[in-house]
């Protein structure tokens, strides 16, 4: 069976900001819509012509457009109807639960069009809010909908906001997110603008809204897609996420010089799984008890979505735990016959001397030896296991760490715009397709979340110290041998020293046994040391040590933490800091340290 990692849905969503009725003219209401019309129509076409363009990358299901709706009366309600006319996904965020949220509007036929609304969504998310508070906050609502849209669909008057969280101080904090604007005038006076940073020689991050420039949406609109949706646009970028895509899982493992390693020095028992790696749909488990009580079954709204993410992390996980077994085998075998062949060397010499061994036999071992440390060399390289591991490694790392946030109607901060690197690029494209998760974010939600969370930590800060506690053993181990076989070494040549001093004649066989020795052990110990230098031990074992006491620390606190929203999406963001700022700090440690022949 071929398995491979799961291309990403192209997927792209808008979420409207606007005035409820009162700041829009009836007679301008039906122009505002056609104008929706217009530019989500453009949209669809630019979507197209974007899935054509790289479909070589992307999943062959169709483009995704969706409508982040809030279902107010006014400007919300027509970006929701425009976009069920237009074939777009709704998604619906709620401030209150849906029957205190439809208290807000008065007469029967606005409560009327919202059920029906709310029917025809795909996803709801219904936030926590408290609708008999004295004061009734909607700004987080807002704060979903910027936290989620690529682009913003802004039915704006220019005027200011009519209380906290409203039109204009949204749509300040989306220009200072860098999220780009189509503005359409609330009183269909003037004809629509895409305000974005993008259309500046030079952008600006953060800039003010008056001071982002802007251009007719039908000039840009083309280009502002491709700019959100494209792959890496360097060559060589392009090229590994190809290969990424078309690597299989592979059952067998057939590069275990490692784990045997580790056998042989007693520090850990090999393993089944270090020769027969376990299947991504095994591996995805971890995903899967991340999400409460169980994954999303069939009907739920979360699932095929889910399913994509969770199939592209177990891949990913799986090519990374392969190719770092595999660059690590080829490092042991690349500094072990390196030493080899020098200890073969010392054999012939001393054999030739002592008992009159033909040269042929052993010479031809060592060129054996030094050809293959060039041929397993030439392979690390050409395929590139290094680069592999690393990067399906951060892969998998950021797909872990937003599920806990996408459980909490939050996405993982990331910037805006195009991705430099192929793997920043896949995550996020998946997750992009992944939407708004459906549900009810009630207090027995987010007690479960809460607990999951605390779970997701310690398993991870369980891990973390096992690795910090197995590296140091690992250093340790091939510091010891290394020094001894050094100490060997100063201590024969000692030795020889003071016979040369006293004068004493050894038997001129001897002098050869001891050449050959005091050559073979600084190699063997120059293996070590090779082996050390490469797998970078100690860094490991600092970074999993430091990576442990951190999510120590967010974990004790969780512990502690009642269900609230707020909190919970501070450790959960506080969590995939901690987990990416490993996997960065890991990656910058081992990108030069590639392998090369000690030959």
């Amino acid at each position: 069976m071929t398995i491979k990692p799961a291309r990403p849905r192209l997927a792209l969503s808008i979420g409207v900001i606007g005035h409820r009725p009162n700041r829009l003219p009836e007679a301008a209401r039906a122009g505002v819509e056609a104008r929706i019309d217009a530019l989500l129509a453009t949209l669809r076409q630019a979507m197209d012509a974007a899935h054509a363009r790289y479909a070589g990358v992307l999943s062959e299901a169709p483009s995704s457009l969706t409508m982040i709706s809030a279902l107010a009366e006014g400007a919300d309600r027509m970006a929701a109807r425009s976009a069920l006319r237009n074939g777009l996904a709704l998604d619906v965020p709620l401030p209150f639960a849906v029957d205190d949220y439809e208290k807000d509007f008065a007469d029967a036929a606005s409560r009327a069009e919202y059920r029906s609304l709310l029917d025809q969504a795909a996803r709801c998310l219904v936030l926590p809010g408290n609708y008999d508070a004295a004061r009734r906050d909607y700004e987080p609502v807002g704060h979903v909908i910027l936290d989620h849209a690529d682009i913003i669909l802004a039915v704006w008057d220019g005027g200011a906001s009519g209380g906290r969280g409203g039109t204009t101080e949204l749509l300040e904090r989306a220009a200072a997110m860098d999220l780009p604007i189509l503005h359409v005038d609330a009183a269909d006076a003037e004809p629509p603008r895409l305000l974005w940073a993008g259309l500046a020689d030079h952008p600006v991050s953060g800039a003010k809204l008056d001071d982002i420039p802007s251009a007719p949406p039908a000039e840009v609109l083309g280009t502002l897609v491709d700019n959100i949706v494209r792959p890496p646009i360097e060559r060589v970028e392009q090229d590994k996420l190809v290969r990424f895509l078309d690597d299989c899982w592979q059952r067998l493992n057939w590069r275990i010089e490692m784990p045997l390693t580790l056998a042989m020095f007693g520090l850990r028992r090999f393993r089944r799984t270090d020769f027969l790696a376990p299947a991504p749909s095994v591996i995805r488990r971890e995903i899967d008890a991340v999400v409460p009580s169980s994954p999303p079954d069939s009907a739920d709204p979360n699932a095929r979505h889910f399913d994509t993410v969770a199939d592209a992390y177990g891949a990913a996980d799986s090519l990374a735990t392969r190719y770092a077994q595999k660059f690590r085998g080829a490092s042991v075998t690349t500094f072990f016959f390196s030493a080899l062949a020098v200890v073969v060397a010392a054999l012939a010499l001393v054999g030739q001397q002592l008992f009159d061994w033909e040269d042929w036999p052993l010479a031809t071992l060592q060129i054996a030896l030094v050809a293959l440390v060039l041929v397993n060399t030439a392979i690390v390289r050409r395929h590139d296991w290094h680069g592999r591991w690393r990067e399906s490694r951060e892969v998998a790392e950021r797909l872990r760490v937003a599920i806990p946030l996408w459980l909490l109607g939050e996405t993982a901060e990331d910037a805006t715009g195009a991705e430099p690197n192929w793997p920043a690029w896949y995550a996020r494209a998946h997750l992009r397709a992944l939407g708004l998760w459906s549900g009810s974010l009630d207090r027995p939600r987010l007690e479960a979340v809460r607990q999951a969370l605390i779970a997701l930590v310690e398993g991870q800060c369980a891990y973390h110290t096992g690795t910090a506690a197995l590296m140091v053993r690992i250093e340790h181990r091939l510091l010891t041998i290394g020094n001894v076989l050094f100490a060997l070494t100063l201590l024969l040549g000692a030795v020889a020293l003071v016979i040369a001093l006293l004068g004493i004649d050894l038997p001129f066989s001897w002098n050869y046994v001891l050449v050959g020795i005091t050559a073979a052990l600084p190699a063997l110990g120059s293996a070590t040391f090779g082996i050390r230098l490469i797998g970078d031990f100690e860094g490991a074992a600092e970074r999993s040590s430091r990576t442990a006491a951190h999510l120590g620390a967010i974990g004790q606190a969780l512990r502690g933490d009642r269900p609230d929203l707020a909190v919970l999406r501070s450790r959960a963001n506080a969590l995939a800091d901690a987990m990416l700022g490993d996997v960065s700090h890991w990656r910058m440690a081992t990108e030069t340290r590639k392998l090369v022949a000690p030959v």
